[in-house]
């Protein structure tokens, strides 16, 4: 039966293994766009008022900023500034009731 379903295919022995691959690709990441890619993400983990100025300001202009606060806490992120908040802040958020949508 597999035989039949492949018949024509230019590589017969590869399709299992594509439409296995695309049954498993995760779907485009929602985060993709944001300021902080490509940068270093040292700063957003180093905790110095330096650095956590310099992740707060990369934060205020990311188009993704808001995603990326919900999923920081809905994980329950313990460290780093993610949307633009640092831990702290956000179990501040936590601890008034403020839930990921």
């Amino acid at each position: 039966m597999a035989r039949r379903y492949l018949r024509g295919s230019a590589n017969p022995h590869r399709a299992p293994l594509r439409l296995a691959l695309e049954e498993h690709v995760p779907a485009a990441n929602p985060l993709s766009e944001a300021a902080c890619a490509g940068t270093d993400t040292e700063v957003f983990f180093d905790g110095t008022p330096t650095a956590t100025e310099t992740a707060k300001r990369t934060c205020m202009g990311c188009p993704v900023r808001t995603a990326c606060l919900e999923l920081a806490l809905e994980r329950g992120e313990r460290f780093g500034i993610f949307g633009g908040l640092t831990a702290d802040e956000r179990r501040a958020l936590r601890r008034k009731g403020v839930r990921a949508a």
